[in-house]
């Protein structure tokens, strides 16, 4: 204990030594984190509803090929915009609300990128009918948490590392008896079948990937390939290491070469690679790494919320949302689960147990208001997602899924003939 309070000593006597950069570090986070907040209050946001037509035939490919658009307002942040201007990198919000038993489809997104949303989705869906509409979340901030509704909710994320990927559409996209299978219709039944004052709302939020991070994860797939195919990464060394690992090699083997016939590294690395063999299942999994980092990626948040009047409150619906996200997992690749801390629910505390309600309560508005205002995810757990995974878990659904209740393009519209007299 002596030599603890003895060093403890030391370092306080030397605060003149880290004291300062620690305050100056200090004071750039958050000078950082005040700028981001001051232009994301800048940014002018609008909700567009897309109706759908009544017949779609497409597959989700189509919705990749919209999330390959979307990303066109990737902007690299310099050092500059960053310290003195703090830009951030815009971001749109793709939801599927379930109010009442009607299911309607949202994107919200700012303002100057509106053309570039219609112009993509009408470019795969060119008869969907888009429109600016009033944000249904708003009286959320009304209703939630009170005497009379609740709320249920929770954000997810992966199982894995994020190189993983979950399950896609290619792995739907069979038919049985001439029915295509489309993973989206799990929510849309689910959602359809609400009772008058339950909702149900699911919130996608993308942002390009900046380009540090970008090639960081991408690297970091790689060596995860590397890693299952058994090859060996060359690590850059400097002149003085490489010297002295190569003198090292050199008196090992002249000290075994007695007993044993000497053998060099590059030798011990060509037998390596020859000798590694993938299994079924390790082929699998490389070629799914190898696929996902090879298309665009956008940074993900997903979160849902259940809301109802407490009467009529059932966590049934919970589960089944839940359910439904389970069928994006795989053993062998990724999956998603909710973030426990991220969630409306707490756990019961031993000592005090009253506290839970209110940290329920303080959860819920934390929530709400993350909803509402379309924030990323809690503590920088959103995770990274590609256009194709993307296109699985948010897509207009296909012909064999008949919602009665879905908002749908009710007729087409057509130019008024050139004959017409005006």
């Amino acid at each position: 204990m002596a030599i603890f309070f003895t060093m403890l000593k030391m370092f306080m006597g030397f605060w003149w030594l880290w004291l300062p950069p620690f305050l100056i570090a200090l004071f750039i986070e958050l000078w950082v984190k005040y700028l981001k907040e001051e232009a994301i209050k800048k940014i002018r946001w609008i909700l567009l509803e897309v109706r759908i037509p009544r017949t779609i035939e497409k597959t989700p490919k189509a919705m990749e090929l919209i999330f390959s658009g979307l990303h066109g307002i990737a902007t690299s942040v310099k050092f500059l915009d960053k310290y003195w201007k703090g830009k951030v990198q815009e971001w749109f919000s793709l939801e599927i609300a379930g109010i009442d038993g009607a299911v309607y489809f949202f994107i919200r997104t700012p303002e100057q990128f509106k053309g570039l949303v219609e112009a993509q989705i009408h470019s795969q869906y060119p008869e969907a009918e888009i429109g600016e509409v009033i944000d249904y979340a708003g009286n959320l901030v009304k209703k939630i948490p009170s005497k009379t509704y609740d709320i249920g909710g929770v954000e997810f994320i992966l199982e894995k590392d994020e190189c993983y990927p979950v399950r896609t559409y290619l792995s739907f996209d069979e038919r049985q008896k001439e029915r295509r299978l489309d993973p989206i219709s799990a929510f849309l039944e689910i959602m359809s079948g609400l009772k008058p004052e339950e909702n149900i709302f699911i919130q996608y939020l993308i942002q390009p990937v900046d380009k540090e991070y970008d090639k960081k994860w991408r690297a970091k797939g790689a060596e995860i390939i590397n890693k299952l195919s058994g090859k060996k990464v060359e690590v850059k060394k400097g002149l003085l290491a490489e010297l002295f690992s190569g003198l090292g090699e050199f008196l090992v083997n002249l000290f075994m070469a007695v007993a044993v016939y000497p053998e060099w590294g590059e030798a011990k690395k060509e037998e390596s690679k020859s000798s590694a063999s993938l299994s079924s299942t390790d082929k699998v999994v490389v070629e799914a790494i190898d696929n996902k980092i090879s298309k665009l990626a956008f940074k993900t948040c997903i979160r849902f919320a259940y809301i109802a009047k407490k009467d009529s409150f059932n966590k049934a619906n919970i589960s089944a949302v839940m359910g439904a996200f389970k069928q994006f997992n795989t053993v062998n690749l990724n999956g998603f689960k909710g973030n426990g801390r991220a969630g409306t629910t707490a756990d019961q505390p031993r000592i005090v147990p009253f506290i839970k309600t209110r940290r329920e309560f303080l959860r819920k508005l934390a929530f709400v208001d993350r909803y509402i205002n379309r924030k990323m995810s809690k503590n920088k757990k959103d995770f990274i997602l590609n256009i194709e995974e993307l296109a699985t878990i948010y897509h207009y659904p296909i012909l064999v899924v008949e919602t009665p209740t879905m908002r749908r393009v009710g007729a087409k519209t057509a130019e008024p003939p050139i004959s017409l007299p005006i």
